[in-house]
């Protein structure tokens, strides 16, 4: 087991019933960083809440990647949330079928004929230190 000591908000949504997309991030190395990008141990913390809506409504949140800030791909995401309650849970970003690239992002996806309300915390987490550069 990996103690996961380094960790940095990628989106904190206050209660909302619209899709959210946090801030655009370059993952770097810390200066101290001697570990290689394979061994970092990288795991996403999802806390995600939801209420209210109407005709299945759902909640999730996702971490997504970019070469180019344009095109997004999913590498992980959090169980989506199918009914009032809340889901707190760490992923595998490391181990998953698409890698990290440049960029990083997180974002929440709601449906239903009413959204739900929801609020969410994504972290990024992992056993080496790093750093993120908030990008235009």
């Amino acid at each position: 087991m990996r103690l996961h000591r380094n960790i940095a908000i990628l989106l904190a949504v206050a209660a909302t019933a619209e899709d959210q997309t946090g801030s655009t991030y370059q993952v770097l190395p810390a200066s101290e960083d001697a570990v290689q990008d394979g061994d970092h141990g990288i795991q996403v913390y999802f806390g995600l809440t939801q209420s209210g809506g109407a005709t299945s409504p759902t909640a999730q949140a996702k971490l997504q990647t970019s070469l180019d800030k344009t095109n997004w791909i999913d590498v992980v995401s959090s169980t989506q949330l199918a009914a009032d309650g809340s889901k707190y849970e760490t992923k595998d970003a490391t181990n998953a079928a698409v890698p990290l690239l440049t960029y990083v992002r997180a974002v929440t996806v709601l449906a239903g004929g009413t959204k739900p309300s929801h609020t969410a915390d994504v972290r990024l987490v992992a056993s080496a230190p790093f750093r993120l550069k908030k990008v235009a």
